[in-house]
């Protein structure tokens, strides 16, 4: 059985022969490891508090702050602890390397859970590499890649990403990440080969679900975005069903089938994503696509329903979005307006209860305000009280971020659905020149209106959401040439 955190902890002390203080630092030291050892967690951190502040060196004072944070980490005061093994981390000392290595750790594995793992790889880019032992090169790693990747220095990050150990638990965001650096290059042909290497690594693996169904997703897009359609459609009939993200999967699967002359299974995808239940999920698209399909069928009546459901739907969005663009100003407007459920329309909350980003990054919000009130009970200690002043700062950042996304994806779906509009009163034109090439080769006789088609849904698809940042899948990227396809 491997030692817990705890006695791992006690034992570290116990080695570090720290029975007989010298000063006031060393004997508060002393009490916090036997408040620590006999499972006095709150008392630990108040002696560890004393002996931070009367520490007469750097080597007692990351000490002191390293000891404090394992008393958090066991107390559940997660981002507390990782913020006291980051003041060992900013004044390294090479007395105690061993202590700096689990802060090194330690930090990089909190904060990855909470998904501020670039914070540690800010940190992580200025260390001395002495100070770093071997076997945490691949932590290392991949910190700094996520931070670099956070600052759009692409080449360092893939340095770094590419560096990071097979036998890593990160190695499998790390060619994640990967796999995204080349989407933004618009390098597809590496994005393949990492997104499908992730989707083999993480098959079956237990915990990784998620990561195999994001890689399986991002692979089907990187082929069509390659121009390799029918690979493209296989990648999205390897998805299974049941999942509440179902409409976005028959969305864009739905491009690749039209581009193949596979309009049957295209329409029927089509057919359930323009269905009532989805008058609000932001898939105007579909009704476009649809319609395109429709018009190459020469089938006019169904088009021209098709495109007057879809004005009537979202010019009323369209107008809502224009309006809230103009009120909501700012990042944190947005913020506020999607947290407190008012000010923005229903089809675009409806994207965004759906987004796992911004889920989780909520969840991450609240955590930190859940910690900060339960701080309360450490009173005027001076660590404790830096470490409220920094969960506040990072609860801002968190509501600032997610502010920002709200706003990038507001502003992407409504110029997706402006596009969208014009689009379709493109396709009302086409109407009448269609049906007037109809007549024209009918000799005058009435153009035969078709009005059922058929349709079939391939079983089989499941969908998980690329967050929003890391794909452009604008209408513009699929735009496809209206042709008829009637017979003379």
């Amino acid at each position: 059985m491997k030692p817990s955190l705890k006695q791992y902890a006690i034992g570290l002390l116990l080695g570090l022969g720290l029975s007989a203080p010298v000063h006031a630092a060393s004997d508060s030291l002393e009490r916090g490891k036997r408040a620590f050892e006999s499972g006095k967690m709150r008392d630990a951190v108040t002696y560890f508090d004393q002996a931070i502040l009367s520490a007469k060196s750097v080597s007692d004072r990351n000490l002191s702050y390293y000891y404090q944070g394992l008393a958090l980490y066991e107390l559940g005061y997660y981002f507390s602890a990782y913020r006291s093994f980051r003041m060992v981390l900013l004044k390294p000392d090479p007395k105690n390397k061993a202590v700096y290595g689990k802060a090194i750790k330690n930090a990089v594995v909190i904060m990855d859970r909470l998904n501020l793992v670039d914070r540690v790889g800010k940190i992580i880019v200025r260390l001395p590499g002495a100070y770093i032992p071997q076997d945490l090169n691949h932590m290392v790693h991949y910190a700094a890649g996520v931070h670099h990747y956070t600052e759009n220095n692409f080449k360092a990050a893939e340095s770094r990403l590419k560096s990071v150990n097979p036998e890593s638990q990160f190695y499998l965001k790390a060619l994640f990440y990967l796999g995204v650096i080349a989407t933004r290059k618009k390098d597809y042909s590496d994005a393949i080969v990492y997104f499908n290497k992730v989707a083999q690594l993480s098959a079956n693996k237990r915990g990784s679900e998620v990561m195999e169904d994001l890689a399986k997703l991002n692979l089907a897009r990187s082929l069509y975005s390659r121009g390799k359609l029918e690979a493209s459609i296989e990648a999205f009939a390897r998805f299974t069903s049941g999942s509440p993200f179902w409409l976005d999967v028959l969305l864009e699967a739905s491009w690749p089938l039209m581009r193949m002359n596979d309009s049957t299974v295209s329409l029927g995808n089509l057919h359930t994503l323009t269905s009532p239940f989805y008058r609000e999920s932001l898939v105007g698209e579909a009704y476009v696509l649809k319609a395109t399909i429709l018009f190459a069928l020469c089938k006019y009546e169904e088009m021209r329903r098709t495109l007057n459901d879809f004005f009537e739907i979202y010019d009323p969005i369209l107008r809502a979005m224009e309006k809230e663009k103009d009120v909501l100003d700012s990042p944190m407007a947005f913020f506020n307006a999607y947290t407190r459920k008012a000010g923005l329309n229903r089809a675009y909350t409806s994207v965004i209860d759906r987004d796992p980003g911004i889920s989780h990054d909520l969840k991450v919000r609240d955590l930190l305000r859940e910690e900060r009130m339960a701080l309360g009970v450490f009173a005027r200690m001076k660590t404790i009280n830096a470490i409220k002043e920094t969960l506040d700062k990072v609860i801002n950042y968190i509501s600032a971020r997610v502010g920002k996304d709200l706003q990038s994806i507001h502003s992407r779906h409504l110029r997706q659905l402006q596009a969208q509009r014009e689009q379709a009163n493109y396709l009302k034109v086409e109407i009448i020149t269609g049906e007037k090439e109809l007549i024209e080769k009918s000799k005058g006789l009435p153009a035969k209106r078709v009005t059922d088609v058929e349709t079939k849904v391939f079983a089989g698809y499941h969908y998980w959401p690329f967050q929003g940042e890391y794909w452009e899948d604008e209408l513009g990227s699929y735009v496809y040439t209206t042709e008829s396809s009637c017979v003379d």
